[in-house]
Parts: structure tokens; sequence; C-alpha cells
């Protein structure tokens, strides 16, 4: 069957690793999980083993009757976006795992549907561009860090459990991989205001090579970036690449 380039098929080829990553879940008996973009099923047979209450999303309907004589009534198959699907209706008080391959191109979108429902999901185990992986594991400081790596990390503790090259997909893409496990932290970041929150990350980050004041300048007044200076003891003349979670906090929560 030709790959859709449009829909970002790059097959996972090599069994050990789809069993690594269906491991890496711990799923149990009876748990539900959810596998978006199964493609030809190298992960979904890994993760039958662990029977559990399977559905599987696939945008590609002509992979639906495939999946379905290979498997037949071992999971629920969902032909659709799942980018489009009613998430709130899907998950109607259900405590989910995640475990997929994701195609490249809505990484983005889905991690943040996965953020917005946050408090559903107590595990997922995620295929990623690499490049992607390390957004969401960085540091203050480093370049990887930026508004991705806050928001996912307000809920989230995230690892990377293992590296892929390109080399184990079909078609091989340009950029290699890496499988990360995200769990819920333990206590969530506490935060008065999440609008402001949100808007002074992506305000700090628009620019990343100006300070945090120079960002700022456009939409508050001199005399208030002062008095927020002063107050947080934050100096506004770092960039938003060197400031913590605590810290961006400190200053969403005094605006």
């Amino acid at each position: 069957m030709k790959k859709r380039h449009s829909l970002g098929q790059n097959f996972l080829t090599d069994p050990d690793i789809a069993a690594q990553i269906a491991a890496s879940a711990g799923i149990e008996e009876g748990e539900t999980v959810w596998e978006i973009g199964p493609g030809m099923g190298i992960l979904t047979q890994e993760l039958l083993k662990y029977q559990p209450r399977l559905t599987a999303f696939e945008i590609d309907g002509r992979l639906i009757p495939f999946l379905e004589k290979r498997f037949r009534d071992s999971l629920e198959h969902i032909h659709g976006d799942i980018l489009q699907q009613d998430w709130a209706a899907l998950i109607a008080g259900k405590e989910l795992k995640l475990v997929s391959n994701l195609p490249y191109q809505i990484s983005s979108p889905l991690l943040e549907l996965l953020q917005r429902h946050h408090q559903s999901f107590k595990l997922s185990v995620l295929m990623l561009q690499r490049e992607v992986a390390h957004r969401l594991t960085a540091s203050p400081g480093s370049k990887a860090y930026g508004a991705l790596s806050l928001r996912m990390q307000l809920n989230f503790d995230i690892e990377v459990v293992m590296d892929v090259s390109k080399d184990y997909f079909d078609p091989v893409p340009q950029v290699d991989s890496s499988v990360v496990r995200i769990t819920p932290r333990a206590i969530p970041a506490q935060i008065q205001n999440l609008t402001t929150f949100h808007r002074l990350i992506r305000i700090g980050f628009s620019s990343r090579r100006k300070t945090m004041r120079n960002n700022l300048l456009p939409h508050y007044d001199k005399a208030t970036l002062l008095k927020l200076q002063d107050s947080s003891g934050i100096d506004l003349q770092r960039r938003a690449e060197t400031l913590s979670e605590a810290e961006f906090i400190l200053l969403s929560d005094l605006l």
C-alpha cells in the first residue's frame, strides 16, 4: 500500500521497538487505552498482548478493513481525524492511557489536547520527532526550552524512554524520533490565572533574542514593568529561556 505523505504516514517496522513501547506503558488487563494512527498494526499487536480495552483512531480509510480483519473484535476502531473528535464525549469520565507512534504533523495540536484533558490521562507513551521530545523535556537555559516546555511541564513529568533511528520506519523520514513517557505531576503547579500565564509565556518567547522587558514593552507600560521587576525581584533584562517555571508563575501572578 502506498503511504500517504499528506497524512504523515511513516510506519514503524521493528517489532522489538514496538514491544518496548508497549511495555513502557505498564498496561494492566482491562485498562482503557487509546492508540492514534495504528497504521498496519505493529504496535497494536503488542498492546493487545496486555488485554486492554483498546480504541484505535485511524484517519486513513484504506487501513480500516485491514485492521478489522487482522484484529477482529479485539479492539474498537474509530475512523476519523483524532483532532476533530469530541474528546470530552469520548473520555466521559474514563481514566486513560495513550500509547502511539504519532504522525509528526499532528504532534503539537495533539499535545495541546492532551494538556487540556490532562486529568483524564494517567499515562501517555508517545513516539515523537526527536526535536519535539527535546523541547518537552528541556530545562531553563537550554536552546530547546520554550513555551511548549513550560506548558507541558505544568501538569506532567516527562522523560525520554528511548531514541529511535529514522531507519526503523517506512518510508524513512528525514529526522530521528524519540519515545517519551508522560505522567501527571503529583503536585501540579499552582497559578492564579492560567490565561495570564499562557499569555506571558507566549509573549516572552515571541522573540527569543530579545529580553523579557523588550518583548513585554508593546503590551505593558514602562511603569508596570518597573513595578513588576521590583515586586518579583526578577531582572527583566533576562531572556525568557533563562527563566524557570517558578519565575514565570511569580511574574504571571503579579500581573
